[in-house]
């Protein structure tokens, strides 16, 4: 089961840390398969969500304001031997 979000604000960002997502962005491109990291509000900055690529080791930030919706991603779907 895939939960998918309409509005993303700080407070989803912040409860979906640790977990890993498909991020879409409002010009239409999507960041895939990335693991929220965390997430801040800033008194000179907008606020931001860190993320982190796990299988190339990278990290990345984007401004909430720039995000659509985000869906999360379910892992017990990937594991071969996982009981449901």
């Amino acid at each position: 089961m895939v939960k998918t979000m309409l509005r993303f604000d700080l407070n989803w960002a912040r409860s979906n840390i640790g977990h890993k997502v498909n991020i879409h962005l409002k010009d239409g491109s999507v960041i895939v398969n990335v693991l929220i990291t965390s997430a801040f509000k800033s008194n000179h900055e907008s606020s931001a969500l860190y993320y982190a690529i796990p299988l190339r080791s990278k990290f990345g930030k984007v401004s909430l304001r720039e995000i659509e919706w985000a869906e999360r991603i379910d892992t017990c779907f990937f594991m071969p031997n996982s009981v449901a």
